[in-house]
């Protein structure tokens, strides 16, 4: 190899030297740079980030509290006497008694209640609130909901009191709730401990169940801790607006499981006007005879579908100017689908109708009886 040569080589060599020190100097400190500023985050946000909720949540509680109440409740007793030996018993007079003591809350500065129906549904029974200052007030029934378990009581005090807020209709209606949301509960737990305050997650969204011989559909299941005596509470999310109301718990086998009723302000509004203006917490009205197609009856029709809302044949199976006639619906009709779900046992035609309000317009997909699907909007009109 000639000098010059050698001269070259050596300068390349050199040069690739520095260029792979120079690499791997500048890599480990940005690596060394990454590592740090990553491990700073994850400093920051454990020690910030859980501060920062603790503080939300106890914000969230001081501002809701004020607007719980404490829902008594009480009956006359009838007082018996026995004969000495026990052969005989009579009434000798009555007394009152406390015999329930549950939650609601505020939802108009004038002392409107939301609650449940199966806090205040004896009609036999006598009815106060206690607010978290210690007032005390009578509360008359307004209201009570014929076929959600809700109601409304109302009470007059003596200065205003805050209402709590709802989360928006669009929230509700697409599903900005999400399992794992965090969820605070209020309410007078064991009908005991005023304003206790329970921190959850949200389990399950479209739960459907039993309770006190009602059908409840569409409600959500949370771990948040609601005992007995919660029922009327919110259940409040981390903009401190009620997203549901708290209704059943599910006992026996499991540790307990939660349920709330779904809620907006949209609804809420409309319960109100409905109060005001009826007396009474008036429905959604479709206009139709129907029945759910199964396995077991859908052959008896002539048709091929199960499992969806079959109108029934005949002139009086769509009732006239209803607003089931208005948008075209005709007996031997099938609707599939109301707004992109499908018709179901467990979706059935009268949940979906319960969970809406009058004047709701319902996107409804048919099957006529010839096999042509047609879609429809159909208008919810309110009960007469």
């Amino acid at each position: 190899m000639s000098q010059n040569n050698k001269l070259v080589f050596s300068i390349i060599l050199c040069s690739f030297i520095s260029w792979l020190f120079w690499a791997i100097l500048v890599q480990n400190i940005s690596n060394s740079g990454t590592n740090s500023i990553h491990n700073e985050i994850i400093k920051n946000w454990k020690n910030i980030s859980i501060t920062n909720l603790e503080n939300e949540i106890i914000s969230i509680t001081e501002e809701a509290s004020p607007s719980v109440v404490n829902i008594i409740i009480k009956k006359d007793l009838v007082i018996y006497q026995s004969d000495p030996f026990g052969f005989y018993q009579r009434p000798v007079g009555s007394v009152q008694r406390k015999v329930g003591w549950w939650t609601g809350f505020f939802i108009t500065k004038d002392g409107y209640i939301l609650t449940n129906k199966h806090v205040v549904g004896d009609k036999n029974a006598e009815y106060s609130v206690i607010t978290k200052n210690g007032e005390t007030f009578d509360a008359k029934v307004l209201a009570i909901d014929p076929i959600n378990d809700l109601a409304v009581i109302k009470i007059d005090p003596s200065t205003e009191v805050k209402p709590l807020s709802f989360i928006s209709h669009y929230e509700w209606e697409n599903s900005e709730i999400k399992v794992w949301q965090f969820a605070i509960a209020i309410g007078n737990a064991l009908a005991e401990f005023q304003n206790s305050v329970s921190l959850g997650v949200i389990s399950g969204t479209n739960r459907t169940i039993e309770a006190e011989n009602e059908r409840l559909t569409w409600l959500l299941q949370t771990d948040t801790a609601i005992n007995p005596g919660n029922s009327g509470g919110p259940l409040v999310n981390l903009d401190g607006k009620v997203m549901w109301i708290n209704t059943a718990i599910a006992w026996g086998r499991s540790q307990w499981i939660w349920f709330s009723i779904p809620l907006s302000t949209k609804k809420v509004d409309y319960i109100l006007s409905s109060v005001k203006e009826f007396w009474e917490i008036k429905k959604p009205f479709l206009g139709i005879k129907y029945t759910i197609l199964s396995p077991q009856n859908h052959q008896n029709f002539d048709i091929k579908q199960t499992y969806w809302a079959y109108i029934l044949p005949g002139k009086d199976s769509i009732l006239s100017w209803s607003s089931a006639e208005k948008s075209w619906l005709r007996s031997e009709d099938t609707i599939l689908s109301v707004d992109g779900k499908k018709v179901t046992l467990t979706n059935d035609l009268l949940s979906i109708i319960q969970n809406k309000i009058p004047w709701d317009i319902l996107k409804l997909e048919v099957i006529e009886k010839t096999g042509k699907i047609k879609n429809l909007s159909l208008t919810l009109w309110i009960e007469k």
